[in-house]
């Protein structure tokens, strides 16, 4: 039988306690040789684009994919997560909070590995439905003195700083990215912006930055002068960000950045490779981050006596 979960079930299995862990061993994995991840390829039609990205993680003996479908009605995804020895597949599960988490996760390995330290004040850029989770996963891997929010929209940013605090954060909004970055050792973008906002003048006193806004060649967050004003420049995927990440391809165009400096964020969490100075860790989102967080809510279902809906689909 095939367990299917909806977006609902999916929320009401989910913990950013659970999902921080299982996506840096997913990445330790990757870095150990032990996890496979393959770059997302799109379908373009008329009016609508589907994105399809997969993944097979040996260590848990489970391989999937991820597939969803933006038009003008918006985007709908959907995770299929396999069995690895027998073929079997194990669920079909909601994939848009899934995704909203391990994003947010990514970069919460990314900075208890790229900032390292304990505690810290952090900026955020974007109010949208991806911030709370960037938020959420920062949280578990250092103590967070004050989250300074900026967004465009005024409105947005005060609603979301006053949303953090039901949350438990000292959060205030600003009306300007360089002012919400003023005293900020950690920073991330999660904004859907085409046009860089942040420069290597505002950017200049941030210990560690996420930019983890766009997977499009020709989005930015940050310009091409403030990736080159960092020492340690990280990404999920390297293939992946040699074709989709604007603010890199930007960079590496105007000789600001070469791609030979770039470093997969496995190497690090495995030990392999170790960041020096400033850093920067540029997220598109990998399919490996899907699977790991897929298949630990399968495990989590397995484990419950609640009961989920599945179907025989052979």
């Amino acid at each position: 039988m095939t367990l299917v979960l909806s977006e609902r079930d999916v929320e009401s299995l989910i913990s950013m306690k659970e999902v921080v862990p299982s996506v840096e061993e997913a990445f330790r994995r990757q870095g150990m040789g032990e996890a496979y991840n393959f770059m997302r390829t799109r379908s373009r039609g008329a009016a609508s684009v589907l994105n399809v990205m997969h993944a097979n993680l040996p260590y848990l003996k489970r391989a999937g994919l991820k597939a969803y479908l933006s038009s003008r009605a918006g985007t709908k995804f959907a995770l299929l997560l396999f069995d690895a020895n027998d073929s079997r597949l194990l669920a079909v599960m909601g994939a848009d909070i899934l995704g909203r988490f391990r994003t947010g996760a990514a970069s919460g390995v990314a900075t208890k590995y790229l900032y390292g330290k304990r505690s810290g004040t952090l900026a955020i850029f974007g109010s949208g439905k991806q911030a709370l989770t960037q938020v959420l996963a920062t949280k578990e891997v250092m103590s967070l003195e004050e989250v300074r929010v900026w967004s465009p929209t005024p409105e947005r940013r005060r609603a979301f700083a006053q949303k953090l605090k039901t949350y438990g954060f000292n959060s205030n909004a600003f009306d300007f990215p360089a002012t919400a970055l003023k005293g900020a050792e950690v920073a991330t973008a999660i904004t859907s912006s085409r046009q860089p906002f942040l420069t290597d003048e505002m950017v200049e006193n941030v210990t560690h930055l996420n930019i983890a806004g766009g997977n499009v060649s020709d989005h930015a967050e940050l310009t091409a002068a403030g990736v080159a004003s960092f020492n340690t420049i990280v990404v999920d995927d390297l293939a992946q960000a040699k074709i989709e990440y604007g603010d890199l391809i930007q960079a590496a165009r105007n000789g600001l950045f070469a791609w030979e400096s770039a470093v997969e964020l496995g190497m690090v969490v495995a030990g392999k490779r170790k960041p020096e100075g400033r850093t920067l860790f540029k997220s598109g989102g990998a399919a490996l981050e899907d699977v790991a967080v897929a298949s630990m809510i399968y495990d989590k279902v397995s484990k419950s006596s609640r009961s989920y809906p599945s179907v025989e689909l052979v």
